[in-house]
């Protein structure tokens, strides 16, 4: 999946794989919740790996800008 394909307005919790694409693993209502997934799959791992996001707006990528998720 690409950074522009994130569904709008919705907090997700997802895992980078290689060239800016990702692997969404879930859906959430609120930023607790997906903080709280990514916690937990984080947790035990000497680098963070998964990442909690909300895209806002259509991404700039779709533009052909490049894109970067940071981790927290």
């Amino acid at each position: 999946m690409r950074v522009a394909d994130l569904p709008l307005d919705t907090w997700v919790v997802i895992e980078p794989l290689s060239s800016g694409e990702f692997n969404l693993l879930s859906t959430h209502d609120t930023q607790c919740q997906a903080e709280a997934e990514r916690d937990d799959r984080n947790r035990g791992l000497q680098r963070p790996r998964y990442s909690a996001v909300k895209a806002l707006a259509p991404a700039a990528g779709a533009q052909g800008c490049g894109a970067v998720l940071m981790h927290k």
